[in-house]
């Protein structure tokens, strides 16, 4: 996958790439943790209520870690940066699809396995790739075009469009494919993947406007995303839902909002701004881990024999380009 370097500003900021790191591991850290507090949001709710719920999670999410941000901005006495700082197309879009990514997501938690919701969540460098090379011209290597097939096969896998069945291989989306666990998996599959396009078009215009100061970018970004969510809310009507939670469920989304909302996506736009795009992506994929670890010892939920080959392609494909990477500079340094 590609390194973003494109910017909107002249301003050459230079990135701290051990920052980035360590923000973005424990970002991808409280992500992973979205699956577990989402069902301790929603249990007890009946089933179409949990397709639906997803955007008032997201909206609270976001909703909590603006008022952060601005709590945030006042501490650091910022307010005149904000006030300075130009506000652009592709900050507005960066909020607005990681919030639709992560309305998507919550409810593919809750409608789906928590790997396959992770792992498809996790194709978003696909298509972030993707766009940066339609419209930023970014050039796909060979290497780089077999790591992005890798996780376009392994998301064929996990979602079922490409599934063995009694020895057979099998083609085709069946929505309505269900289980005993999951009455509506076909359709939480779906959400997985719409959130994994979300992710990807977030990444993608995160590679935008590095000069944005992250406490600035944080307060837009949650506030667009807010915005999004809130809409999507209004749309989906998850109202009947929210109206029966109780004093337990409503722990546990207060739980949700501060450690995956403010939490989480707060260290994600820092590490946006501190790293390449490659590199970027490919540390966020330990949410895989972390949400599978989840799944197995507090859901029971074993992996399939597809889906885990599904997700080893999806996360091999991801993490391949930065090893070599990490390799070929330390050939070159020892070289020199």
């Amino acid at each position: 996958m590609s390194q973003t370097s494109s910017t909107e500003s002249s301003i050459e900021y230079v990135m701290n790439k051990k920052l980035g790191a360590i923000a973005m591991l424990l970002s991808a850290t409280g992500m992973g943790l979205v699956g577990t507090f989402s069902r301790g949001t929603t249990a007890g709710l009946a089933d179409a209520d949990k397709s639906v719920i997803g955007s008032f999670l997201a909206f609270g999410r976001m909703t909590v870690g603006l008022l952060g941000f601005i709590l945030i901005l006042l501490l650091t006495k910022k307010i005149g940066l904000f006030r300075r700082t130009r506000l652009s197309t592709t900050v507005i879009l960066g909020g607005v699809s990681i919030g639709l990514s992560l309305g998507c997501y919550i409810s593919s938690t809750l409608m789906t396995s928590l790997s396959n919701a992770v792992f498809l969540i996790y194709t978003g460098p696909l298509f972030c790739t993707l766009l940066a090379c339609i419209f930023r011209k970014e050039k796909i290597g060979l290497l780089s075009g077999i790591f992005l097939s890798l996780v376009f096969v392994g998301m064929l896998l996990t979602i079922g469009i490409v599934s063995f069945d009694h020895g057979s291989l099998t083609f085709g989306l069946n929505l309505s494919a269900s289980s005993p666990e999951f009455p509506n998996k076909g359709l939480g599959d779906l959400l997985g993947l719409l959130s994994g396009v979300f992710y990807g078009l977030a990444m993608f215009f995160y590679g935008y406007r590095k000069d944005v100061d992250s406490v600035v970018r944080g307060v837009w970004n949650f506030f667009w995303a807010a915005a999004a969510t809130l809409a999507m809310s209004i749309i989906l009507r998850p109202w009947h839902g929210v109206s029966s939670f109780t004093s337990t469920n409503w722990m546990w989304a207060v739980a949700l909002f501060v450690v995956c909302g403010l939490f989480a996506l707060g260290f994600l736009v820092v590490a946006g701004r501190n790293l390449p795009a490659v590199e970027y992506s490919t540390i966020s994929y330990w949410e895989c881990p972390v949400a599978i670890l989840c799944s197995l010892f507090f859901w029971g939920e074993p992996l399939t024999p597809t889906g885990a080959v599904g997700g080893v392609l999806i996360v091999g494909g991801g993490l391949a380009p930065i090893i070599l990477d990490a390799v070929t500079r330390r050939s070159r340094a020892s070289k020199a």
